[in-house]
């Protein structure tokens, strides 16, 4: 009995260690891929499952505890894929979800090709299905877009809402343009006309011209009457914050970028790429960023996109800066912008930049040559 045992017992040792077959060691299994969450993310559904009340955004799924649009709590119903949000983990009960839409109003007109549609004074491309009509309220979720000019609008995704969800509030984001303290008024794109007079601004905010802004107020006679404006920046975001966003401008060396004309980050050695290298990263790229103070740590190309890289109006140029006023100055009778987002390096201000020889590096916004970066160069 002894022996048979001992004989059963190394036959087993034998196995289970691959003995007596050589080189077919078994190998072993490899643990599960475990899905760190950020603590916040910010970007569009994938998908939202109802039954299990669980969404997917920028490759995570969230157990949803809450959905919110600003002070009024939403069901999960609410949410469709394509639309823009901001996901929080912070929660122990589950994740609460908020909707971020770039406009917020009723729709006022639609082509009699259902391609085109105007919300808030701006004309959008989209094919509108028949669930869709005049005066409508709707939510649209859109990312920038280099059209002719310059800055426009991707729109996404178009849910059709409830008026009393929102309040009948209308709301719209964009890049202020045209800022006129005199009348109070701003544009934001390219025909909507916001007038601020009434207005409380978040943070007791600075208005500049390149600021992305929030707007919530009414629409009056074809100009929009703001009640709040928050000035939409990445600069107070968690550490443990994942973005997703198109790439909006990039500069020479590739050690700066800007995230949807709202928000800059560096480049350096410890940033780490996936699906694509520095090499890819170029104005009109869709991508996800997780940065640490401002520093991307990991940028993401989501290769899906489709991209509209290749449509965006970047340009650099040198000379000896005249003419300087609050906003522009010239080179060789050419005009250039400056905005919130213009970085000034070498000490350079925009006071003292007569008669300097600079280098400047910029983007094409509704036709003007808008300064990103202005560096001294030897003449």
């Amino acid at each position: 009995m002894k022996k048979l045992a001992l004989a059963a017992l190394v036959g087993f040792v034998l196995t289970g260690c691959g003995g007596g077959g050589g080189s077919d060691e078994s190998k072993p299994t490899p643990p599960p891929v475990v899905d760190v969450k950020p603590v916040a993310a910010q970007g569009t559904i994938n998908k939202v499952n109802y039954a299990n009340k669980t969404v997917e955004v920028n490759g995570h799924t969230y157990q949803v505890e809450r959905v919110q649009y600003g002070s009024n709590e939403l069901s999960i119903n609410n949410l469709e894929p394509n639309m823009m949000v901001q996901v929080s983990t912070q929660a122990k009960s589950g994740a609460v979800v908020y909707i971020e839409p770039t406009m917020v109003g009723m729709i006022s007109s639609i082509s009699t090709d259902r391609k085109t549609f105007v919300v808030n004074g701006v004309t959008l491309i989209f094919d509108m299905n028949a669930e869709f009509d005049v005066n409508d309220w709707v939510m649209v979720s859109s990312l920038p877009q280099a059209t002719a000019d310059g800055l426009g609008y991707k729109v996404l995704s178009v849910v059709k809402i409830e008026q009393d969800d929102v309040a009948g509030q209308y709301e719209i984001e964009g890049r202020l343009s045209d800022l006129d303290q005199n009348t109070q008024t701003f544009k934001l794109g390219a025909n909507t006309n916001v007038y601020f007079g009434d207005a409380i601004i978040e943070d007791n905010a600075t208005l500049t011209n390149g600021q992305w802004v929030e707007v919530k107020g009414q629409m009056i006679n074809e100009e929009f009457h703001a009640t709040e404006i928050e000035v939409e920046t990445y600069d107070n975001s968690d550490n443990d914050h994942e973005i997703e966003g198109i790439v909006t401008w990039v500069n020479s060396d590739k050690s700066q970028f800007e995230l949807n004309a709202r928000g800059r980050f560096v480049v350096n050695s410890q940033t780490r790429f996936e699906d694509g290298s520095k090499v890819n990263l170029v104005a009109g790229e869709l991508v996800e960023v997780t940065a640490v103070n401002g520093v991307a740590k990991e940028i993401e190309f989501e290769r899906d996109f489709g991209g509209e890289t290749g449509n965006w109006r970047e340009f650099e140029r040198e000379g000896y800066a005249s003419s300087v006023s609050y906003d522009h100055f010239m080179i060789a009778g050419e005009t250039f912008y400056v905005d919130a987002y213009t970085e000034f390096e070498d000490n350079l201000k925009l006071e003292t930049l007569n008669g300097v020889y600079i280098d400047v590096e910029g983007v094409i916004i509704d036709g003007k040559k808008v300064a990103r970066e202005i560096e001294r160069e030897d003449d």
